[in-house]
């Protein structure tokens, strides 16, 4: 079940991850950060940028990319 679940990994790691998961579900609304590891706060804040400066305008760069092309 946390294969199928739980997106994780480096940047590229998780880009590929969530464009693989659209390609199965098809467009969805949303996504649900779960940080709930905050041992390290630094590694969770890191964790969060990462997400919001790095992936997701990659997935939607790729997203509008894959549409425009349709």
């Amino acid at each position: 079940m946390l294969d199928d679940l739980v997106i994780t990994g480096t940047v590229n790691d998780v880009v590929d991850q969530i464009l693989a998961f659209r390609e199965v579900t098809g467009d969805f609304g949303e996504l649900v950060y779960a940080g709930m590891d905050w041992v390290d706060e630094s590694l969770g804040r890191r964790s969060m940028q990462l997400m919001a400066e790095e992936v997701m305008p990659r997935v939607n760069a790729a997203i509008g990319k894959s549409e425009a092309a349709e």
